[in-house]
């Protein structure tokens, strides 16, 4: 009798963000990459409820070491379903910090973002 072992490869993929809470703010630290418009909104819900949780009006979102690749468009998408979904979010104060993949995209969103309202 011959038996077949199945080797199962078993990934952990590391969580597209994680948090700290500090004294004065929420440090959102941004993990893996960003390159559909999914993940986009999947962390913006996060961090909306992170927010309301920790009632935390100050966030730091540390994406130095993120990778993004999405076109301009997504920007425009992301603060407009922001401002529709989650109008609270202009009660926040949010700085980003982003490594060389990230400036373009984010000089960008922090234009649209400036324009509608948002801190």
């Amino acid at each position: 009798m011959e038996i077949e072992y199945l080797a199962l490869k078993i990934s952990v993929e590391e969580p597209l963000v994680s948090f700290e809470l500090r004294e004065k703010y929420l440090l959102v630290i941004g993990n893996s990459k960003r390159d559909n418009f999914k993940d986009m909104v999947i962390v913006s819900e996060m961090v909306y409820a992170k927010a309301l949780e920790t009632k935390s009006r100050y966030l730091l979102m540390y994406y130095r070491s993120l990778y993004i690749n999405l076109n301009m468009n997504e920007a425009v998408n992301i603060v407009k379903r922001s401002e529709a979904v989650h109008p609270q979010f202009k009660s926040l104060t949010v700085a980003t910090v982003v490594g060389p993949s990230g400036v373009e995209f984010g000089q960008f969103c922090r234009h649209l973002a400036a324009q509608r309202g948002f801190n």
